[in-house]
């Protein structure tokens, strides 16, 4: 039995001969990390895995195929959604974001560690063991899958306190399924979850003091031109949260809305008058559009682990400088909706979200996860461009937002997405 400890001054030399492509972590990294736990020794790994293995049934198969599909942080990404779900706890709006970033930075700690590796996996180096999952081709030394999936654990367990029965077992599962793929040894899974933790631990403490758990204190403008009800308490506040690119909340603030929005409530009405429902309305108000469309294109292009830490990076930080920005104009502006303009007036979506109209929140997120995704897949830019149209235009349907709203949004939001890739590459180039 023996203590593993990895110092990371010694992958010092693979920096140097920096191979394309290349990941540098983008907020956080480790100079040094102590494996905590004891490992057996290779000989013992070896019969641990055999064992494992030997136990496989059409039951445990389905487990070790479900943890080890699509790319490392696809389930946890789920088990997010899940945890939030269960929990009581509010669904913090910086979640996502930090889950992922905490992915692709251990991720790319990993990424460096192994250029010069040539570690042999388990079924490499033992005919008896079998490769149960398809190899990746990348050295075994050091297991990105543990590494996404305990920096995951750490952060959902973060937002959800009181689901960590629930994801203490998710995490006992996944590295026993791990072992059972013949892919790696305790000691690579277990170096691989040193550093996903010491990451995760960094983003937390960053999270602590990203604004997102702020509640607002300030009152709504009486002027009757502008929106007019009761924010929640938290919802105003996400225009004073700390951005990742953004200079400042306004950087990219659009000029003022109309102060008569006379022909564009007839527009709706008009709408209306022809048309009792929407198919993407509804669509775009119930359905996770982009995030699927995300997990699609990475499986498309059969992105390696890597690939997908960063696109889900870009996309989720995206995803937030937008709604900064989004947040930071509806707050300044107070738009006024179409059923408060015209309290006659019955929106097809029927419940108006219960925040200001102008700009758009769905259409500058989507303008913004539009150009990130345009970026990381250029072939399908025009898809993408459609899509954020759609979504501009299933907003005007829903009867939730006049037009202008809706076009402002698109182009704050392609601001905010080119700044955020921009900003993505200039931290992550080779220093």
């Amino acid at each position: 039995m023996f203590v593993l400890i990895l110092w990371f001054i010694v992958a010092s030399s693979a920096l140097a001969q920096n191979k394309e492509p290349n990941y540098t972590p983008f907020m956080f990294s480790l100079d040094t990390v102590e494996i905590s736990g004891i490992v057996d020794s290779p000989d013992m790994e070896t019969k641990t895995i055999l064992q494992l293995q030997q136990q496989l049934n059409d039951s445990l198969f389905q487990g070790v195929r479900y943890w080890n599909a699509a790319y490392p942080s696809y389930r946890w990404h789920q088990i997010m959604v899940t945890a939030g779900n269960r929990s009581e706890y509010r669904k913090n709006g910086g979640r996502m974001a930090i889950l992922h970033l905490a992915v692709y930075d251990a991720l790319a700690q990993v990424w460096k560690l192994k250029q010069d590796a040539d570690t042999k996996a388990p079924f490499q180096q033992n005919k008896k063991i079998k490769a149960v999952t398809e190899p990746s081709g990348a050295p075994a030394f050091i297991c990105e899958w543990s590494t996404a999936a305990a920096a995951s654990h750490a952060v959902i367990g973060h937002y959800f306190p009181d689901q960590k029965a629930y994801l203490d077992s998710l995490l006992v599962n996944f590295k026993e399924s791990r072992l059972r793929t013949g892919l790696q040894y305790e000691g690579d899974i277990e170096m691989g979850m040193a550093i996903g933790r010491g990451i995760a631990r960094q983003y937390i403490d960053y999270s602590k003091t990203d604004r997102t758990n702020a509640v607002w204190t300030g009152t709504v403008p009486t002027d009757k031109s502008l929106w007019t009800a009761t924010p929640s308490k938290w919802d105003p506040m996400k225009a004073q949260w700390k951005p990742f690119t953004l200079a400042v909340a306004d950087q990219f603030r659009p000029g003022p809305p109309p102060s008569d929005w006379t022909a564009e409530m007839e527009e709706l009405r008009q709408f209306n008058t022809k048309h009792k429902s929407s198919d993407i309305a509804f669509k775009w108000k119930s359905e996770p559009v982009w995030d699927n469309l995300l997990a699609l294109k990475i499986l498309e292009y059969d992105l390696d682990p890597f690939q997908a830490a960063r696109a889900n990076a870009l996309f989720h930080m995206a995803r937030f400088d937008a709604t900064i920005a989004a947040w930071d104009g509806k707050y300044h502006y107070w738009g006024i909706r179409p059923f408060q303009y015209d309290p006659t007036f019955k929106p097809i979506l029927i419940e108006t979200p219960n925040f200001p109209g102008y700009p758009a929140g769905h259409t500058t997120i989507a303008g913004a996860l539009a150009m990130v995704l345009s970026k990381l897949f250029p072939h399908d830019a025009a898809q993408f461009e459609a899509l954020a149209w759609e979504c501009s235009e299933s907003r005007f349907e829903g009867g939730v937002h006049f037009r202008t709203d809706n076009e402002v949004g698109l182009i704050v939001g392609e601001k905010v997405g080119r700044h955020v890739w921009d900003a993505f590459q200039k931290c992550t180039s080779v220093k």
